[in-house]
């Protein structure tokens, strides 16, 4: 199944029903028309990560005719310290729909090679093919991928899809999946530890970024400076690969070959020894202080995820066989 036939099932729609709306042209010809008879409210939740974004602007902008509405009539919300949003849309909107996830007053982002926070200068974007009464994105450096190829124009859940599937297809080496939650989540998941896997496995692709930022010198700005040339801090070096990643992809269904084989060498090059892994403890609060997870041999990463997960709330009886079916979902 691949990425966004799990997001559709996440979000309760009927996959039939959503594959004839999509070749009606989404619902995006409709524009502000695809609203549900009653208006009951819809609304858009999930998490923005690279890694976690505290204290974010965050916009549910509605396409209107294959066009994103402007930002000043989009619904927003703010990203909560553990990175989570959720927006209302009062006019029950149901048509594909952009999310940003913008730069504020005081606004970080994690960094997952050393536990701290630094700021975040930039701006990232998921796409939905269509919102629904409780639609769940997670915003990341893969998601913008998708929304880069969509263009000034003509966007519809279809072309949403193919996006979304041919971001999922170019990482799939790298386990990414654009409907899974990209932290650890034991209130939700404590009793999934395939889903635990696939979601450390996420905060572990979201490392290998970072780390692309900091030391990958064949990431290069559209002037053929390095993201990480001399003199850049983490939030610019960031702000570049994230660009990068973008600029691989043509179209919905298409990537850049060279641009592809370049990022995808520059992410596989980095052998990620050590990620804090953001984890949401059975009563819904992050787990504080955020822990460390030693990754240098499958051994010592059983250790110290088991260490993290009892940390975070979870018992020494239960901690060893989850973690031993989450292990071979991290790539």
């Amino acid at each position: 199944m691949n990425a966004y036939l799990k997001i559709v099932s996440k979000i309760g729609i009927p996959v039939a029903g959503l594959l004839a709306l999509s070749a009606c042209g989404g619902g995006g010809d409709s524009g502000l028309g695809n609203t549900v008879g009653s208006h009951s409210p819809t609304t858009v939740s999930g998490t923005a990560a690279k890694g976690l974004v505290k204290q974010a602007n965050v916009l549910v902008c509605r396409i209107v005719n294959g066009i994103p509405e402007a930002d000043a009539t989009c619904a927003s919300g703010t990203t909560g310290p553990d990175g989570s949003f959720s927006v209302t849309m009062s006019d029950g909107y149901t048509g594909p729909a952009m999310i940003k996830v913008i730069a504020g007053t005081g606004t970080t982002m994690l960094d997952e090679t050393t536990g701290t926070y630094i700021p975040y200068n930039m701006t990232m974007r998921a796409m939905v093919p269509a919102v629904s009464a409780t639609t769940t994105v997670y915003v990341t450096p893969f998601s913008e991928m998708a929304a880069s190829a969509m263009g000034t124009s003509g966007i519809d859940a279809g072309k949403i899809t193919q996006a979304m599937t041919t971001v999922g297809t170019m990482m799939a080496g790298l386990g990414v999946d654009l409907s899974i939650k990209p932290m650890m989540d034991l209130k939700n998941n404590g009793s999934d530890p395939a889903m635990l896997g696939q979601q450390a496995n996420m905060v572990k692709q979201l490392t290998r970024v970072m780390m692309a930022a900091k030391y990958a010198g064949s990431l290069k700005d559209s002037n053929g400076a390095a993201c990480n040339a001399t003199g850049t801090s983490t939030p610019q070096q960031i702000a570049c690969t994230v660009n990068v990643m973008a600029s691989v992809m043509t179209g919905a269904a298409t990537t850049d070959p060279t641009k592809a084989a370049t990022v995808l060498a520059a992410l596989n090059a980095q052998t990620v020894t050590t990620a804090y892994m953001p984890i949401i403890k059975a009563d819904g609060t992050l787990a504080m202080p955020m822990q460390s997870v030693d990754m240098t041999s499958t051994t010592t990463t059983s250790t110290s995820m088991q260490a993290a997960m009892q940390s975070a709330g979870m018992t020494t009886t239960a901690a060893p066989s989850t973690v031993t079916t989450m292990m071979p979902r991290m790539h």
